[in-house]
């Protein structure tokens, strides 16, 4: 572990612009149709129960990352294999995220090839990581500031714009509970609320341990929430299908805007929210793949492993799908399949496994 020290509110503004990434690029819980609200509080919900989870595996071991106190639980040998399994899941995930940034900036520079798209932002998301986690988090800190400013001139430009029709979300259960709840588990709970896995490999560092789940619990409540507005928003304005069959619905979204005849479109504050989002995403991703690689392997100079991971999720946002919506149907193949095993059935299996043994009086090794 590097000898860093974050805020409170420092860890809450990560959590707030991580959890934006990419939930505010794609359409959230379409089989839910004008329901998907609905699913998204849900699974809200079922992410504080993951959150629980997570904080209460960094309150037994406070100093330790995800990848040591896998095999202070479940020994060596399985905590080991388990701990590269989380390595390589990281590295999934940065490199998803890394495409869904690419497929973004192609809209505008549709004559550059993806791989130089995603090459930049790679170097970029590569120099952030070697300034190290307190860069990070300050950096972190300023862009929410930004970020939230700019989605909240966003919603108010569309109020005032007269787009809005509630209508479009009626009639409110029209298919009863069941699509809502099938919608709302696995995937809204795994997507994004399940992938603060990686936050095990940033909450070691904060400087007041006893405020971490407080401000982690307030962002999670805090971006679900604003993550619902704007489906609300998004389906009253687009309506059920033209959100559904949105590539990027909040782009579309946003082209709405006629705020007085002098505030029209804003599709560049709506893309320069969408991909500092992303890039956040992306780099706390890389962070805990090179953060746990450092661990595992006992290297005490991270940065030695930057450029190679860097390298190895460039390559694997390029080739992991033929064509976006091929990328899309693999993401959703990925939280029935990938993001329940590393986002709730592993950290379970620990929870229970470190209760049991503190109960026993078998203590923990902090």
């Amino acid at each position: 572990m590097e000898k860093a020290k974050i805020s409170p509110h420092q860890l809450f503004s990560l959590i707030v612009l991580f959890e934006f990434g990419t939930a505010l690029i794609v359409p959230l819980g379409v089989e839910a149709k004008q329901d998907a609200w609905l699913a998204e509080l849900l699974g809200l919900t079922g992410g504080i129960i993951l959150l629980l989870h997570y904080y209460y595996l960094y309150r037994q071991y406070p100093n330790m990352l995800l990848t040591r106190y896998i095999q202070n639980i479940l020994g060596r040998s399985i905590g080991y294999l388990i701990g590269l399994l989380y390595i390589a899941f990281f590295i999934y995930g940065a490199s998803r995220d890394l495409r869904d940034a690419s497929e973004l900036l192609l809209l505008q520079y549709d004559q550059t090839p993806m791989f130089i798209l995603s090459g930049v932002l790679m170097v970029i998301v590569c120099y952030a990581l070697y300034q190290g986690i307190e860069t990070l988090a300050r950096t972190g800190e300023i862009i929410f500031g930004l970020v939230f400013i700019m989605i909240l001139v966003t919603f108010f430009s569309i109020i005032g714009s007269n787009v809005i029709r509630l209508e479009n979300l009626l009639p409110v259960l029209e298919n009863g509970w069941k699509p809502v709840i099938t919608t709302a588990f696995p995937e809204r709970v795994f997507f994004p609320y399940g992938e603060l896995i990686c936050f095990t490999t940033i909450l070691p560092y904060l400087n007041q341990q006893k405020m971490g789940m407080a401000f982690g619990l307030a962002a999670t409540i805090f971006s679900g929430l604003v993550l619902t507005v704007t489906i609300i928003m998004e389906i009253a304005v687009l309506g059920v299908h033209g959100w559904s069959t949105s590539t990027f619905p909040f782009l579309k979204f946003v082209e709405k805007i006629n705020f007085g005849g002098f505030i029209q479109g804003l599709q560049g504050v709506a893309m320069i929210a969408l991909i500092v989002g992303d890039f956040v995403k992306v780099t706390v991703f890389s962070y805990a793949a090179v953060a746990c690689s450092a661990d595992l392997f006992h290297v005490k100079n991270s940065s030695k492993f930057i450029l190679p991971i860097g390298l190895v999720i460039l390559a694997l946002s390029v080739i992991i799908a033929g064509s976006y919506a091929a990328h899309i149907e693999q993401g959703k193949a990925a939280l029935y399949s990938i993001f329940p095993l590393f986002a709730f059935i592993i950290p379970l299996l620990l929870v229970t496994v470190a209760f049991v043994r503190k109960r026993v009086g078998g203590g923990n090794q902090h």
